[in-house]
């Protein structure tokens, strides 16, 4: 398989590295036959190393060289097992030699099988057996025309700025095509109408989408949007269904099963609403299921879109479009733009006029497909040596792949061909997920990681040296954000993810890959995303299948019983042969025991067995001396943790099941850990929070929970969270229960707080339900000056609040539950009994400020006077929230401020400023939200800046008028939201020309006077482009 070099040339440097490595050669010390015989391994591993690079360019056109590397890539495998081997008992010999009476070293003594006793005996045939196989492979007679090459270095990548997906050069016209289609009427006179885009695969079919369904004209245009990504062969008409119900309602996994419930429920989500779906990567030709699809939301309104890509006309054609868009390639000249771009290139320079010439020819043979031009491009970020561009130019790949019988294009092989060794395997092995997965970054590293993908030849993390590569991938476009803009999740482009399933060969399969059954003996990784029957010959598959290293399952879908029961079996098949597996992921099914024999599988790295049923773990896990990562999150059964977790000694990530009781005494032996997701204070072990001292490691997030049953302060103390210095976010959190406002002793609970206090570096900070009456010195020490976001919620004792304003880099600020704050004073600003650097503004750097559920909160102290340019400087949405008595003006300046919100708080809206003085103050506001504030018969009464742009009142339900003049000075207001004011009898005439979208809905009195030409208030609103009401939608 065309994959094979590329393996074993990152494989082979992990290999050097480990017989190199100081627990090696202490194991053989003074066993000279072994040394020996493991530098002439090492030696004889280079010399087929020497020639990968040769082999790989001729794979392609000589079967010879490909059977050639299938054998050497079986014989590096087991040299791969065998000095795992030799680590995991240079492992043991070095726990052994710590302490003869240690805990750890007796348990691991008890693990290690007794053939290890004499291992230098043992172990010597085994290299013999691969020297012998490595020799007869590197026989001149045996090597295919190959030579002997050093690897060809890449230049190193500097830390340079990211191409920006939204850097997209010339579809600015196909765009506004596709705009104007959405807003046309359909003169066919049907109600829902369908624009399909329709091109060949990587020439920009999904990126145009995305460019029209965030456009903010489009956001304007419908009440409603959703994203629904297809991908198959097949369309599955339930699941496309559930995905629309879900965006429409805001709501998360439907568990509708039955088409015809489903159907019904979707049709009443979009009665009254002008809706706009992408159905993305269409391949299905089959009509009926477009109806199927068609009918389930017809019931929208007039005027709805559906945008469709494909490849493939004849889908588009079954669709019975309105009008069909056909997308081209870019232009050469848009092209070079696009590809200097992601080479990182600036056109305008003298080093860019030297190679123009030849990127234009690059360019000009990707044909004008913007997926090709961008994986090219990025091979050449800061490479300015004219002869690596023309070897791209001039390689024989381009010719050769046009002869041959692949749907790879040759842009991509070569985009591939020029990856460093060391990511060829991380791409490969996407070829285990399924077409449009989302990558979650932080999942593929670990992954990465138990496979032994990543190498550093620093003191870096594994965690670290995954990041770079995965944003190396990434800054090459093999990676690219989801279609829903979710910025943890990545997707694969699909003619990319067919290069990863190409280059992986028969290495790297799902269950449902047609030829699966057949390479048992060849493959090493395999994936199961659901859909197979429960087939007896699978577990005689897995019989055979000796060398499998991972065993992933992706399905996300609920399992069946049968399909459970199928896959309990499956399991303990596995485990009785899989003696190699590194990776093991049951996550999703509803198995309820793991068996004993999971402790046999002693080279595990890495296990995720999140969201299943299992309701016990076996002691026998904690054999797994290996393993690094273990995964428990959604296992709701799983109350406790293994006693003998502490045997873990190389665990780096473990996340802890949601209903864990409390914390098992050895964690504080699982020194190697970096993230521990929640560390749980128990009743009946409340002072092992004292154990969190021993993991000084911890990066990320940590969460401790049951805080109420801390006894002695002095246990919080010695966990010593403030020498934690990788932690970049914690959460501290009492549960009072019945109780919540009654703690024994204020002071004990101020004191607990003040012995959590938190590395310097932190990042975010949350404190649910302390109780103290007032917050300890550090919560709001200037000291903390990396702390973006900060969430204090249910402090229900405290009077005052802490003096946040000294944090200079705050973004985010929440005050929620502080029942008992009466007034914001000057201590919210500034510390009286910590020095805190002279002349610095308060708040400087807070963009976002939210007051919420604060019932007694009457006042505000604000000190601009005192402050040159005011507090607040940059603060841009403010959000007042259920404080019922809060009555007083906002402060005098706010520069910065975009959007106000007042929910649930009658006695503010009032006291908001006049117009003149609002322009003077909040010169950048454009957004003001009014939601619950019934108290209100007219609003807006002192008029608004005319800097706003859109205004949206909600449930006031005694709000008669809106003011005439405030609104006729409104000239840059271009949206206008009423909903349920059941009270507002009519509209404020003169409505400013600029309003391009109004909504009213729920207020009963004033929809008749909207209706079209026979409404009273009809001619105020008539020319406005779109309007809408409960039960119609008028576009002009």
């Amino acid at each position: 398989d065309l994959v094979a070099g590329a393996f074993l040339s990152a494989f082979l440097q992990v290999l050097f590295d480990r017989l190199a490595s100081r627990e090696v050669l202490d194991l053989f010390r003074g066993k000279e036959p072994i040394v020996k015989l493991l530098n002439e391994l090492n030696t004889t591993l280079n010399s087929a190393g020497l020639l990968l690079h040769d082999a790989e360019a001729k794979l392609i056109k000589d079967q010879r060289v490909k059977k050639w590397l299938d054998e050497l890539k079986e014989t590096v495998y087991d040299a791969d097992d065998l000095v795992y081997k030799i680590n995991t008992e240079a492992l043991r010999k070095e726990l052994e030699g710590e302490s003869q009476s240690s805990f750890t070293s007796k348990v691991l003594m008890k693990l290690i099988p007794t053939s290890f006793i004499a291992f230098d005996k043992a172990i010597k045939p085994e290299i013999d057996d691969i020297l012998g196989k490595l020799k007869v492979l590197l026989e001149p007679k045996n090597i295919p025309g190959l030579q002997f090459i050093e690897n060809k270095k890449l230049p190193q990548r500097l830390p340079a700025s990211r191409v920006k997906e939204s850097d997209i050069y010339g579809r600015d016209a196909d765009k506004e095509a596709i705009i104007e289609l959405l807003f046309s009427d359909d003169a066919s006179g049907d109600k829902l109408f369908v624009i399909p885009i329709v091109g060949m695969g990587g020439i920009g079919k999904t990126t145009l989408a995305q460019l029209v369904y965030n456009d903010e004209r489009v956001n304007n245009r419908f009440d409603t949007k959703a994203w629904v990504t297809v991908g198959d062969d097949k369309i599955d008409c339930m699941k496309v269904m559930k995905i629309i119900l879900e965006q429409v309602t805001n709501s998360r996994g439907c568990k509708i099963e039955e088409q015809y419930v489903l159907q019904d429920k979707l049709e009443k989500a979009l009665i009254g609403k002008k809706f706009l779906f992408v159905i993305d990567d269409v391949w299905d030709e089959d009509p009926q299921k477009w109806d199927v699809l068609k009918n389930s939301v017809a019931s929208g309104l007039r005027g709805s879109k559906i945008i469709v890509t494909t490849r493939n006309q004849d889908v588009a054609l079954i669709m019975k479009p309105g009008s069909i868009h056909y997308l081209d390639g870019v232009s050469n000249e848009d092209g070079w733009l696009l590809f200097a771009k992601h080479a990182l290139l600036d056109v305008d320079s003298k080093e860019c006029s030297d190679l123009q010439e030849i990127g234009e020819n690059i360019v000009h043979k990707c044909k004008g497909l913007p997926l090709a031009i961008k994986s090219l491009g990025g091979l050449l970020p800061h490479e300015r040596n004219k002869e690596k561009w023309i070897d791209i130019l001039n390689s024989e790949i381009w010719e050769l792949y046009e002869r041959r019988s692949t749907r790879i294009l040759p842009a991509l092989w070569l985009s591939y061909y020029y990856l460093p060794s060391h990511l060829k395997p991380c791409f490969a092995y996407c070829a285990l997920f399924p077409k449009d997965y989302k990558f979650k970054k932080e999942k593929i590293i670990l992954l990465w990681m138990a496979e032994g993908y990543l190498h550093s030849t620093t003191k870096k993390r594994m965690e670290e040296v995954g990041e770079e590569y995965f944003q190396d991938l990434i800054s090459r476009s093999f990676f690219q954000p989801s279609s829903k803009g979710q910025s943890d999740l990545l997707t694969m482009h699909d003619l990319l993810h067919d290069l990863a399933i190409f280059v992986s060969g028969e290495f790297c399969l799902k269950m449902d890959d047609s030829n699966f059954s057949n390479c048992a003996r060849k493959i090493r990784h395999l994936s199961y995303n659901g859909g197979i029957d429960d087939d007896p010959n699978t577990y005689e598959w897995f019989s055979k299948a000796k060398g499998l290293r991972t065993f992933l399952t992706l399905s996300e879908s609920k399992p069946s019983k049968e399909w459970s029961l199928w896959m309990e079996h499956l399991l303990e098949s596995l485990l009785r042969t899989g003696g190699c597996l590194r990776v093991l992921s049951i996550f999703g099914c509803n198995i309820t025991k793991l068996p004993n024999s999971i402790g046999d599988l002693k080279y595990l790295r890495y296990v995720d067995l999140s969201h299943t049923k299992i309701e016990q773990m076996p002691d026998a896990i904690c054999n797994l001396f290996n393993l690094q990562t273990l995964l428990l999150e959604g296992c709701d059964r799983l109350t406790r943790l293994p006693t003998n977790i502490g045997k873990l000694i190389n665990l780096r990530h473990l996340h802890t099941p949601p209903n864990l009781e409390e914390m098992p005494l050895q964690i504080g032996k699982m020194k190697n850990l970096q993230t521990l997701n929640e560390f749980v204070v128990s009743k009946s072990n409340q002072s092992y929070i004292k154990l969190l001292k021993q993991l000084q490691y911890l990066h990320g997030t940590l969460y401790i929970k049951g805080l109420e049953n801390v006894v002695d302060v002095e246990d919080v103390v010695e966990a010593e969270l403030k020498n934690k210095k990788f932690l970049s976010e914690l959460e501290v959190h009492w549960d009072w229960g019945d109780d919540s406002h009654a703690p024994d002793n204020s002071q004990k609970e101020r004191e607990v707080l003040g012995a959590l206090e938190p590395p310097a570096k932190l990042k975010r900070l949350f404190i649910r339900n302390y109780e103290g009456t007032s917050f300890p010195n550090w919560v709001g020490d200037h000291l903390y000056s990396n702390l973006v976001e900060v969430w204090l919620i249910g402090s229900n004792n405290c009077c005052l609040l802490p003096p946040l304003g000294q944090l200079s880099s705050l973004k985010k600020l929440v005050i929620l539950g502080f029942s008992n704050v009466a007034r914001i004073s000057s201590e919210f600003y500034c510390s009286s009994t910590v020095d805190s650097p002279s002349g610095a503004k308060p708040f400087r750097s807070l963009e976002t400020l939210c007051f919420e559920n604060m019932e007694n909160l009457q006042g505000w102290s604000f000190i601009e006077g005192e402050v040159e340019g005011g507090v607040f400087p940059r603060l841009k949405e403010l959000e007042f929230r259920d404080c019922p008595r809060f009555k007083v003006s906002l402060p005098d300046y706010l520069p910065s401020l975009r959007k106000l919100e007042i929910f649930k708080c009658d006695q503010l809206v009032p006291l908001l400023p006049r117009a003149q003085q609002m322009d003077a103050s909040f010169p950048s506001l454009e957004i003001l939200e009014i939601t619950f504030c019934r108290g209100q018969h007219l609003l807006l009464e002192g008029g608004l800046p005319s800097s706003f742009k859109q205004i949206r009142i909600s449930y006031c339900d005694n709000l008669k008028a809106l003011d005439e003049e405030t609104f006729q000075r409104l000239t840059s207001l271009e949206k206008l939201e009423i909903w349920q004011c059941d009270k507002l009898r009519c509209l404020p005439r003169g409505l400013p020309t600029s309003l391009s979208y109004l909504t009213v809905k729920g207020c009963r009195l004033l929809i008749p006077r909207l209706k079209r030409e026979t409404g009273e208030d009809w001619p105020i609103i008539a020319r406005i482009p779109t309007t809408k009401t409960n039960d119609e939608c008028h576009l002009m």
